[in-house]
């Protein structure tokens, strides 16, 4: 059953390649090491302590990454978004090389230019449409729910997308459907392309930045599963060869649990965290058990379930001390739930990720 589309937007931009665009993306977007602590790629948010005594709970860490002096959106996904953006340098930056070479003449108009479809519930679609408007890069084509708000949906068109609206309730979608719903079936679905590795490299700074405060436990939104897939793969990258950015012993990484949260309920004020359905995501409950088998994770890591009346509470309390939302504070909502039913140990450190206030 092919599923209906509506063209909510689609914004003017080049279609072929020129030698114009090659220099503005291979020239223009910054090069950084991947993991040089001298030169980091990206500006650690803070963590600041938050005494939960008088609520009932105990003492957390909140990693913030509100923080507009390190994420220009005020959410975590502006770190991916950066990661998409150097796809467009190391691209434009191989055109010159094949031309060094002789594998490419003068003319290159050819060459379609290169667009991205991404299934969303906003935030990364604000995020990445962001960054490519700076660095002069097609507009991120985005495929939203048929249930988005209206308000949520104007917010949408003033960014530099192409916005499709469809069912996503009504079936799977595969890659190649992603694309024909976008307009986009010579381009790229990075909804499900697992070849530039976003469990490696969309939140590896975060990640280590987390890592280095030594905490026992690290509490964190699940959604697509790429925050919870970053944090996992690099426990395991560290045991087989420590990393330049992580300034603690390997071991103490490998006994942290990282606890992913997600709403109960389908139709959740949590709702950049809802989803019939998860076709893309890397790790299943198996490769989580077999990771605690292997010893490359704590012995709480897993996935969730958090009622809506936690996830309230846990918005109204972090809201007063960050910016935040009911999907970013679901975090903290799983704490306080582990905390009542006495799974927390009195003397663990706890670092509990808000991963900001988008649209």
């Amino acid at each position: 059953m092919a599923l209906d589309v509506d063209i909510i937007q689609e914004r003017e931009h080049p279609k072929v390649m020129n030698w114009e665009l090659v220099e503005k993306w291979a020239d223009g977007i910054p090069r950084y090491s991947e993991n040089d602590v001298a030169q980091p790629e990206w500006r650690a948010t803070p963590v600041f302590p938050l005494d939960l005594s008088p609520e009932g709970y105990g003492l957390v860490h909140i990693k913030d990454e509100s923080d507009k002096t390190s994420n220009p959106t005020q959410t975590i996904k502006d770190r991916a978004a950066w990661e998409l953006t150097t796809l467009f340098r190391d691209y434009a930056r191989g055109l010159y090389l094949k031309r060094r070479e002789g594998l490419l003449n003068g003319n290159i108009g050819s060459l379609v230019v290169p667009r991205l479809s991404y299934v969303t519930a906003g935030n990364v679609g604000r995020a990445v449409s962001n960054m490519f408007k700076k660095y002069s890069l097609p507009p991120f084509k985005l495929l939203v729910d048929t249930s988005i708000s209206p308000e949520r949906l104007e917010k949408l068109k003033g960014l530099h997308a192409d916005i499709y609206r469809t069912d996503l309730g009504k079936k799977s979608l595969t890659p190649e459907e992603i694309k024909r719903l976008t307009n986009n079936e010579n381009g790229i679905d990075i909804t499900s392309v697992m070849v530039i590795e976003p469990q490696v490299v969309f939140y590896d700074w975060h990640v280590h930045e987390v890592f280095n405060e030594k905490p026992n436990e690290i509490y964190i939104p699940y959604g697509s599963g790429r925050l919870f897939e970053n944090y996992v793969t690099w426990q395991m990258r560290n045991a087989r060869s420590q990393d330049p950015r992580l300034k603690i012993p390997v071991g103490k990484v490998l006994d942290m649990s990282i606890l992913g949260a997600e709403p109960h309920n389908r139709k959740s004020i949590a709702d950049k965290l809802t989803k019939d359905y998860n076709p893309f995501v890397l790790f299943d409950d198996q490769d989580v058990a077999a990771l605690g088998t292997l010893a490359f994770t704590g012995r709480n890591t897993g996935i969730y379930k958090v009622s809506e009346r936690r996830i309230q509470e846990a918005y109204d309390l972090l809201r007063r001390h960050c910016e935040t939302e009911p999907s970013a504070s679901i975090g903290l909502a799983l704490y306080m739930q582990q905390w009542t039913e006495r799974k927390i140990r009195s003397q663990d450190k706890v670092v509990i990720v808000n991963t900001g206030k988008g649209i």
